[in-house]
């Protein structure tokens, strides 16, 4: 009998140490694990700078209507090829210039509404030119119109990824200073103080360009034509804006005096 009590209460010793062995993990996670209800006050605070255009990207289309599809597509095409020809002599290359769309759509007898008879086709050539900034695009919109384009779709003025990396990080040191600067006004009604910061949601850049100009339709006659040419366009650069607005919770406490 007491050979049986012994194993009892070895078995009990053994049973209560692996249960205490088990439980010592658990406590001390618990103990490690930190409490968060520090009271924090969130906040935007916001940046933004006029930076300087670098690029520019001019869309021109040829348009034509014939009553055969294929003599619509063969004239634009010798329009096209023409006018890429004579950009070409004026310095600019294959990489300035691509093919941003082609179509050829039916024209249906819309004055007779009769909507299922074909009555021509129009063709539209479109292609971008993209330059820097610093050279007279106002020549190559000109040159273009003269040699056979006929709608400028629109012109925009670009600002490269360098130039807004290159004034990204200023604004970011502003846009915190604007929000530190928001809060501390209103700690001084609230009673606190800013006590570190929790949590920053750094944002990408956001650039603001002008809206681009609406497509701009050309239809010259010989003497309006030869107007033209005597009078160059004017296109005007225009600055882009950077805005940065740059979300931050931040940690405050009791101003204690």
């Amino acid at each position: 009998m007491k050979l049986l009590e012994k194993i009892f209460i070895s078995c009990f010793i053994l049973f209560i140490f692996v249960l205490f062995y088990v439980s010592i993990p658990s406590i001390c996670a618990q103990n490690v694990v930190l409490s968060d209800d520090k009271p924090t006050i969130s906040v935007v605070g916001e940046a933004e700078k006029s930076i300087p255009v670098d690029q520019s990207k001019i869309s021109l289309a040829v348009e034509n209507t014939a009553s055969d599809s294929g003599i619509a597509r063969k004239n634009n095409a010798e329009k096209m090829n023409k006018i890429i020809s004579i950009l070409h002599t004026k310095g600019l290359t294959n990489k300035n210039m691509s093919t941003s769309n082609f179509e050829i759509r039916p024209n249906y007898d819309t004055q007779n509404n009769n909507y299922e008879k074909i009555i021509s086709y129009t063709a539209i050539n479109r292609i971008s030119i993209t330059t820097s900034s610093n050279v007279n695009i106002s020549s190559f919109v000109d040159l273009a119109i003269n040699n056979g384009v006929n709608r400028v779709e629109s012109i925009e003025f670009v600002t490269s990824k360098r130039v807004i990396n290159e004034n990204f990080n200023e604004l970011l040191q502003n846009a915190f200073n604007n929000a530190k600067q928001r809060v501390e006004t209103l700690s001084t009604l609230g009673g606190f103080v800013i006590d570190g910061v929790k949590k920053i949601d750094i944002p990408q850049a956001d650039v603001n360009p002008p809206s681009p100009s609406p497509p701009l339709p050309y239809a010259y006659s010989s003497n309006s034509l030869s107007i033209a040419q005597k009078t160059s366009t004017q296109i005007l650069l225009q600055e882009n804006k950077l805005t940065v607005n740059l979300p931050i919770t931040f940690y405050i406490k009791n101003n204690v005096r």
